[in-house]
């Protein structure tokens, strides 16, 4: 088997097997580490928010406005981001975002000011995220013929272990060597990881004369489509006249608001019961340790028992324990809720991929994830901001908690409105509309529906 780039592709002896050695695996684990080194730190925001109130007397509003303005900036790159990662390839998108990653970081150690902190964490650390991270889950979704969902499991599972390790992590670096240290410590670390990642990288099986995982002997050969402009405009073209482009958005919007209230205010709130900030950073850990099994189970039920299922389930289950929250004071109690919303939380984002590949099949969905995530991103901003507002004008946080349940209900109601997955949204969009060199191979059959 050859591994050169400009070699045809060669077909693996596949049994059927949900598990066998592919490189796709590698790619698997490549995005997983730079999903959790990339994501962890704004996913750990709260560890900072007394530390950084403390040293500059900033309100708590004006810190978690960096990162809804974060949360913002990645939103709306996010589009573009899933547009050049279709036309340029996943691996351009990661240098280019990883040299603004590094460069923020290094950056957020030496501000002084509340505008300083506005353009670093929220301007270039937004746009960073979106370049670098964004491409990277389409990309992957090109790497599976089938059993895309148990890919999936494990990319999701990784997004809850980053902040399960770092927050902890950050709060003790905080501790011993100060928030900026912090910083500045953890960029030359990410520096360093990710430049080996980069390196192993490929955007696609053809790159490296291979198949994509699970494709069987009786499969058509898969040909390298061409990504060109043209191409993908159609497509996206096409995805905007259906529902689900739009709801998928919304629903993810609501997702992330209902959890970014607690992301970003747990731990604020559980300093307010007299908690320290180091125990508190654990009810990170152990929110994002429980995420792990469900962001890992979530994509694979999703190919079996339906996604428009297990994401209604997820939902539900990520609103109803934050009422808990209103007569929490003690430290074990604490843990308990956090391992409890842990389940719902873990499950709340595994389901897109999926819905992705059965309303649109092997088209680029660049475009459509990017949008996903501007949805997702507004939802962080708005979930990540209103705490630190409804805190500093009333003196406690019930009202955001409150909105938080009621944006998790009102994304379960709109999953179950979702259009059914048995089917493709836009059936034979390529065979009819583009030129014979550029069509695809066939999509796989649809797995179950809902």
């Amino acid at each position: 088997m050859s591994n050169t780039p400009n070699s045809a592709p060669t077909r693996p002896v596949y049994s059927g097997d949900v598990f066998y050695w592919h490189y796709a695996w590698v790619i698997v684990t490549i995005i997983a580490v730079m999903q959790m080194v990339g994501s962890s730190i704004r996913m750990a925001f709260g560890v900072f928010i007394y530390p950084l109130s403390e040293e500059f007397g900033w309100s708590q509003g004006s810190i978690t406005l960096a990162y809804a303005l974060s949360s913002i900036v990645t939103a709306m790159v996010s589009p573009l981001a899933g547009l050049l990662g279709d036309r340029f390839g996943a691996r351009k998108s990661m240098i280019l975002g990883c040299a603004m990653f590094i460069g923020g970081m290094l950056l957020i150690g030496v501000v002084n000011q509340i505008w300083q902190f506005y353009l670093t964490f929220g301007v270039l650390l937004g746009v960073a995220q979106a370049v670098f991270l964004v491409p990277l889950i389409p990309s992957a979704m090109t790497w599976f013929r089938r059993h895309l969902g148990v890919g999936m499991g494990f990319l999701m599972a990784a997004w809850g272990l980053g902040p399960a390790l770092t927050a902890p992590l950050m709060g003790l670096m905080i501790q011993q060597l100060g928030w900026r240290d912090t910083f500045w410590v953890t960029a030359a670390g990410s520096a360093v990881i990710m430049a080996v990642l980069i390196a192993k990288y490929s955007n696609r099986p053809a790159d490296r004369g291979l198949e994509p995982y699970g494709a069987l002997p009786g499969d058509p050969p898969a040909t390298r489509r061409s990504q060109s402009v043209d191409r993908v405009k159609l497509f996206t073209k096409f995805m905007r006249h259906t529902k689900a482009y739009w709801n998928l958005s919304s629903i993810h919007f609501l997702g992330c608001v209902g959890h970014a209230v607690i992301l970003v205010y747990i731990v604020p709130i559980a300093i307010e019961e007299g908690i320290s900030v180091v125990v508190a950073a654990g009810l990170l850990t152990v929110l994002s340790g429980v995420s792990i099994a469900t962001r890992l189970a979530t994509p694979v039920l999703s190919d079996y028992v339906g996604p428009k299922t297990v994401m209604t389930v997820a939902y539900v289950l990520q609103g109803i324990p934050v009422v808990m929250l209103f007569w929490t004071h003690d430290v074990w109690l604490f843990y308990v809720f956090a391992a409890v919303f842990g389940i719902g939380y873990g499950g709340e984002a595994g389901g897109f991929p999926i819905l992705n590949r059965r309303y649109y099949g092997q088209a680029p969905v660049g475009s459509a994830h990017g949008f996903q995530m501007l949805g997702a991103g507004l939802g962080m901003a708005v979930g990540g901001w209103v705490g630190g507002i409804v805190y500093d004008f009333m003196g406690s946080y019930d009202l955001a908690l409150i909105i938080s349940v009621v944006a998790s209900l009102l994304g379960a109601v709109s999953i179950v409105l979702l259009e059914r997955t048995d089917r493709l949204l836009i059936p034979n969009w390529e065979t009819d509309y583009l030129p014979e060199e550029e069509e695809p191979e066939p999509t796989p059959a649809q797995a179950s529906a809902d």
